[in-house]
């Protein structure tokens, strides 16, 4: 069997959803073909000691960028700093997004020295420090595997891609990089004018002799065709992995998917608010009207709510439906898959802008895996929406009136029959890891016949 080396900084996190797609994908890339060996970074935290897979995986040494100058200078107050920002602003020195929450008037000042030490220090990311490492264990694993065929490396970090462009050029074995953000074209991302121009020119001498681009979703595909035009671009799309959820799909009787013993209409939100950005008031603005126009009974709806609980109390005060509103806090991931699949009607609530447009939440594929009714409420196009439509899992909406719809639609449905029908289609079948190896492993197969 051919191998293909996997060169991912994010993989043995259990719930990242990174982790998820790259972890699936070297799965089950051997049922097509393509055996691989994965390279990533001994990290804090992870469970990859007692973790068994079936294919080889290689830690490297790593050191934190954060940690590599402390240790350098010694500054105590860096420390400080770390440990103050990297709860609310992980993602200000890994250069991966902007969505975080607002730091106190002291967090304000470490993220902002932080941030401003990031646009010269975590060039072009804060993992850079892996570089040397992961670079030198690759290079060791291809030069005792004649079999190594070809190179996948995914982002964030973006180091991935210059440690795989690196190997490219020393061995010439055809490489694809997996954007699962764009890079330089991601919305979320703002860097001064300077290091947009380096940052720029880095990312198109890295994908200069790339064979393959792929993105996790059409638009995005689309978007950096504009900064690549010559690059072969394809969008292949994640999904849920069968196997996460075999186990509680036995421990729930068919008959019991859905449904509700107290003859209560319930949804359920698992997951992060991102500091309300992902919004509840139109949704529960639109209740509370449905109720005042006398077009539902309220005592008949619950909403459960996973995850933390950013301003929700307050939201579902101003809007007097604080009694149907069940805040539960975080629970352990198999619990919330089992809420969910419990669950009438499953809620994806995404941010109202147009930045959200080509993205795909990975949350979204976790639900298809549930095969319960979905109620969206994001952006008025884009992906989300069209994936939506093409599995007919539920509804989109954007609008006030929208959501006041679709809410109502669910709502008859249950008076008229106790339960939430699920018209989902056989396209959901299309987005499991399965799909999404078979993918790679036909693209992996078009670029070795090129060689």
């Amino acid at each position: 069997m051919k191998k293909v080396l996997l060169i991912a900084f994010y993989f043995n996190q259990t719930n990242e959803i990174a982790s998820k797609r790259l972890r699936g994908l070297a799965k089950y890339l051997p049922r097509n073909g393509w055996e691989p060996i994965v390279v990533v970074p001994k990290l804090d935290g992870t469970n990859s000691i007692n973790e068994k897979y079936d294919f080889e995986v290689i830690e490297t040494e790593y050191v934190d960028m954060l940690d590599k100058w402390q240790n350098k200078f010694q500054i105590s107050s860096l420390k400080k700093s770390k440990d103050s920002i990297i709860k609310n602003n992980s993602n200000i020195i890994k250069g991966t997004s902007n969505k975080t929450k607002n730091p106190g008037l002291l967090d304000k000042f470490y993220a902002k020295s932080i941030s401003l030490a990031g646009e010269i220090f975590a060039y072009p990311d804060g993992m850079k420090y892996w570089y040397k490492p992961a670079i030198e264990a690759s290079s060791e694993i291809i030069e005792k595997n004649n079999e190594i065929k070809g190179i996948i490396s995914s982002s964030w970090p973006v180091t991935s891609h210059i440690i795989a462009n690196d190997l490219k050029k020393q061995f010439n074995i055809p490489w694809i990089a997996d954007l699962r953000d764009l890079w330089n074209m991601n919305p979320y991302i703002s860097h001064n004018f300077i290091r947009n121009y380096f940052e720029k020119r880095l990312e198109l001498e890295t994908f200069e002799n790339v064979d393959v681009l792929t993105t996790t979703s059409k638009l995005a595909s689309l978007k950096l065709k504009k900064l690549h035009p010559k690059a072969k671009i394809f969008p292949v799309l994640s999904g849920y992995d069968p196997e996460d959820f075999s186990e509680m799909e036995n421990n729930i009787e068919p008959e019991k998917a859905g449904q509700n013993k107290e003859n209560i209409l319930n949804f359920t939100y698992a997951g992060s608010l991102y500091g309300g950005k992902r919004d509840p008031s139109l949704l529960f603005e639109g209740i509370s009207q449905l109720s005042e126009e006398r077009k539902i009974d309220i005592s008949k709806i619950a909403l459960d709510f996973y995850g933390d609980s950013e301003s929700l109390e307050k939201i579902a005060n101003e809007y007097n439906i604080r009694d149907i509103l069940n805040i539960h806090g975080p629970i352990p991931h198999k619990d919330v898959l089992q809420r969910q699949k419990e669950s009438q009607i499953l809620l994806l609530i995404s941010w109202n802008n147009k930045k959200e447009e080509m993205f795909i939440p990975g949350k979204f594929y976790e639900y298809l895996a549930m095969k319960r009714p979905i109620l969206s409420i994001g952006y008025k196009e884009g992906s989300l929406k069209e994936l939506i439509s093409q599995t007919n899992v539920g509804y989109h909406a954007s609008t006030l009136e929208e959501i006041k719809n679709a809410f109502l639609k669910f709502y008859n449905d249950f008076i008229s029959n106790k339960t939430i029908s699920y018209k989902g289609n056989d396209n959901v079948n299309s987005y499991s890891m399965l799909n999404t190896a078979k993918k790679f492993g036909k693209i992996l197969d078009s670029i070795d016949n090129n060689q």
